[in-house]
Order: structure tokens, then C-alpha cells, then sequence
């Protein structure tokens, strides 16, 4: 979460009072917890194309399996390892986070935190981050990490032997202040790795600047990378003060890394080609983003580029580049057939051209997209109070020819829309109104399967007049899938 939302509680004290590494050995206190029965999705993907026309379409279409965590959670960030165990973070509703885990693709999870003596070791944070390295030469190996913040800096674990054990740095930043922070990593450029062949890579949010810091030692020791990807002032035309706020970072075959963010309203991305020490910011197009939302990035094999953000006009939009960022496509609208409103968009790549993109949607929404110009131009933008009985389901889109000049999409839903993850306001940006807070999260697994972790802001019920009792973490996996890989 952000820093300028002022959520946190500051309890940083005991975490300080750490001095120095401590391997510590996990003890599940839900240990192989019982999910709840799977809920219906949204059912096989309807297809279409930019701009969410409908198109018949004879291959396999997704579907999307969705199992509960039983816990509560926010903010949520997953990954797959090697051998096909899934992890993802969960925020607990009195501050603390917990990694779960699970072996039999999401039917059962259970809670494999870093702990000392049967203490989990992260507890006060309200921005949690699970990243999972499996882009070793080993393919059997993934290493596990999980990091908090505690804004004077982060305490980090990670794992070798699939959560079973952890190894705890209790300083793993670079420089305080920092905030709404990214963990990825990827082979390295100029740097000779020590003790893990890849480096790793931690960006954050200090208000003044976008700002990286490195390990060479697997998340052992930190360096800042040199100049930030992004100043907090923008002194180009449209620009002004745009803080430091970015979206999850990317470090592609070759070692070049990558930062998106929304610069000043507009889709940018700082490119890296010596570990961060220097960067080249390009923008996307000048079709800016409402709010301060996020936008994603990841880069395939070939090199070729995938940026995803989230318009002006409230809608989600994809460009591609296959030239290093030099050039970028005309931006393709890829939400679903009537979805009318968006927020917190992400995407991950597979094989060249197949890619994964989630994000929260509703069709009943109050805005009316403007294309071409914002509703703040004319102050027509929905207030909060306006979207008393707008639902939002979590969308999950695949297409295996992104890189087409007129590639095809397939949409479905996480959920059944029947029953929504959320009603009420969900942006622009944060979906600050519920529990969700800053971002959600997809990934493509090593098996070629997708993985996309939600907050249920509808527990109970969530339709005409009904409550809204409580949030729980939910995760979809798509099935009746064309291998991503």
C-alpha cells in the first residue's frame, strides 16, 4: 500500500532490534486447512478482440477454477514453483502476514510462514510481496521469497526447500524511506552472482524517486543500483510532481530490467542495461491512466515487450513492442464485451505472443467511457456514492497471439458474476474503499498453467440488498487451457 494513504501502523521497533540473519523452520498452523468447496467462475471464455468485439472461435476455451484460502487477506501476490506448488501471501486483520502453500493445485492450503519457535517472524505490515524464483538451471529448484515492508526498511525470507524452511534478513532494503515495494529477479548482466546464480531486485516508492536496490547473494546482502528509474518530478510537457509510485518490476533473459509506472497520469517504463545503475524511460502512449494505477510489464523470450495499464477512460489496455521499447503497437482495449470500468491490472508472459492478463472489472458500472478524453475534463466522473450497487468480478484473459496485428482474446471470470467479489467503488486506482488496497496479481506457471490470486469482498452475499460480511483470499486457475509455455 501507499505510503500517502496513511493505513500502516508504524511497529517497526522489534524489527530493527534484529541484527543479523537467523534461519528459522517453518511450523504450519494450518496445516493442510480444508478450502472450502470451489465456487463456479464465470464459465468457458467468451472470445473477442480488442475493443471487445465478440468473434467465433473453435479452439478450447478457459475456464476458471476458483478454491478460498480461509483466511483473510489484500493486496495479494502469487507464484509457482518448479514442481508445481503454489504460493501466495495473505494480510491477516491484525497486521499480520502469512505465506501459504499449496502441493495440490489449490485444493488444500496451508501455512508455511517464516517463524522462530513458533512465531511468525513478519508481523507488522500491511504490504506484503511473494515472489518465486524457478528461472534456475536446475529446473527441479525455485527459490521462495517473501518480504514486508516496515518503512524504515523490509525484512525478507526465503526458501530453498519449498517453505519447509527460511532464511530471514531482517534488512533487506537499501535505503530507507520505502514504500509500495516490488521483489523479482532474473539472470545477470555485469555482476557476478554469489552463493544463487540470479540476481535480485528490490524497487520501492520514497516519494522523491522511483529507486531500486540489488543482490548478488540471492537477497543476503543489498546495494542501491545507482540513479532512480523515476524522479518524483516530471519536468516534460503534461508533467508536474508525480511521487514515486510504480508498478512490479521485470528482468528479462538477457538481464535487462524493467519498471512501469503511470508518470504523471501517463504509461512509462524505465528500461535498465547494466543492473539499474542507469535508465532509459519511454512512454507507451499518451493515452494516460486514471489515478495512480499500477500498470504491468513482462518481456518474453525473444525479447518482444507487453505493457498493460489501465486508461483514462477506466478500461484495461495492452501495447507491444519487438523492438527493445523503440516502438510500441497501437494500444488494444482488452477488456471483455461489456465491461465498462477497471482497476489494478497485471499480466504475465509465456512463449512469444502468449500472455495472461487479469484485472477487476464490472459491466454495471456508473462510468460511461469517454474514448479519446477523461471524465475529469468535464467533472462527469462517478463519485463513490454512485456506484452503491456496481459489482466487480476478477477477469482473467489469455490470448496465444498477442503479437498479431488483430489478435484474438479469451475472457471468463474468476468468479460466477451471480456472486461478485465486490460491490461498491473500486478505484480510480486504489481499491482503497475495501480490502483489496493496491494490486492483484497473475503469473504463468513453469507447466504453462495461470495462476491469479483475489480478495472476496462478498463472503456471504454481495447482491440487491444484501451485505457485504467480511473478505477472504481466493485463487482461480484457469482450466481447458492451451499450454502458456
Amino acid at each position: 500500500m501507499t505510503l500517502s494513504k496513511a493505513r500502516r501502523p508504524v511497529a517497526v521497533a522489534a524489527l530493527l532490534g534484529l541484527l543479523a540473519l537467523a534461519l528459522s523452520v517453518s511450523t504450519p498452523t494450518m496445516a493442510d486447512a480444508k478450502s472450502k468447496p470451489t465456487d463456479g467462475s464465470g464459465g468457458p471464455a467468451i472470445a473477442h478482440k480488442a475493443g471487445g468485439k465478440k468473434v467465433d472461435y473453435s479452439g478450447p476455451r478457459p475456464d476458471a477454477k476458483l478454491s478460498r484460502l480461509g483466511v483473510d487477506s489484500g493486496e495479494p501476490t502469487i507464484g509457482v514453483g518448479n514442481n508445481g506448488w503454489v504460493y501466495t501471501s495473505a494480510i491477516q486483520t491484525n497486521t499480520r502476514v502469512i505465506v501459504l502453500r499449496s502441493k495440490d493445485q489449490g485444493k488444500t492450503w496451508e501455512d508455511v510462514s517464516p517463524n522462530i519457535g513458533g512465531k511468525n517472524t513478519h508481523l507488522l505490515t500491511l504490504d506484503p510481496y511473494t515472489y518465486v524464483d524457478n528461472r534456475l538451471s536446475d529446473k527441479d529448484a525455485s527459490r521462495i521469497y517473501t518480504i514486508d515492508l516496515t518503512v524504515d526498511c523490509s525484512i525478507m525470507s526465503y526458501s530453498d526447500d519449498n517453505g519447509e524452511s527460511w532464511i530471514t534478513n531482517p534488512l533487506a532494503c537499501g535505503r530507507p524511506v520505502n514504500d509500495h515495494q516490488t521483489l523479482f529477479g532474473g539472470p545477470p548482466k555485469t555482476s557476478a552472482p554469489v552463493g544463487f546464480e540470479n540476481l535480485v531486485y528490490y524497487c520501492w516508492n520514497d516519494v522523491a524517486t522511483s529507486s531500486c536496490s540489488k543482490s548478488t547473494t540471492g537477497g543476503v546482502t543489498w546495494t542501491p543500483t545507482g540513479s532512480p528509474a523515476f524522479a518524483g518530478v516530471d519536468s516534460s510537457e503534461g508533467g508536474g510532481f508525480c511521487g514515486g509510485l510504480h508498478g512490479h518490476g521485470f528482468v528479462d533473459t538477457k538481464g535487462n530490467v524493467y519498471l512501469p509506472r503511470s508518470y504523471c497520469g501517463r504509461p512509462f517504463l524505465a528500461i535498465s542495461k547494466d543492473e539499474g545503475l542507469t535508465w532509459e524511460t519511454v512512454q507507451i502512449n499518451n493515452k494516460a491512466g486514471e489515478g495512480d494505477s499500477d500498470p504491468n510489464v513482462a518481456v518474453d523470450e525473444k525479447g518482444n515487450i507487453y505493457y498493460m495499464w489501465t486508461g483514462f477512460d477506466r478500461l484495461p489496455y495492452l501495447a507491444t513492442s519487438t523492438d527493445g521499447g523503440k516502438t510500441w503497437s497501437k494500444p488494444m482495449m482488452v477488456g471483455a464485451p461489456g465491461v465498462n470500468e477497471s482497476n489494478l491490472p497485471a499480466l504475465d508472459v509465456g512463449k512469444p505472443g502468449h500472455i495472461a492478463l487479469t484485472y477487476m472489472g464490472t459491466d454495471n458500472g456508473p462510468n460511461k467511457p469517454k474514448y479519446g478524453r477523461s471524465c475529469s475534463e468535464d467533472d462527469s466522473c462517478p463519485a463513490d456514492a454512485d456506484y452503491q450497487d456496481t459489482t466487480w468480478n476478477g477477469y482473467i484473459t489469455v490470448s496465444y497471439n498477442a503479437l498479431d496485428k488483430d489478435p484474438t482474446f479469451l475472457t471468463t471470470t474468476a468468479n460466477d458474476p451471480k456472486d461478485p467479489l465486490l460491490k461498491g467503488p473500486c478505484g480510480p486506482g486504489r481499491c482503497t474503499a475495501s480490502g483489496i488496497f493496491d494490486f492483484i496479481d497473475i503469473v504463468i506457471g513453469p507447466d504453462g498453467s495461470v495462476w491469479a490470486p483475489y480478495v472476496d469482498e462478498c463472503m456471504l452475499i454481495c447482491v440487491e440488498g444484501g451485505p457485504r460480511m467480511g473478505k477472504e483470499g481466493v485463487v482461480a486457475t484457469l482450466t481447458n487451457l492451451k499450454s502458456m509455455r
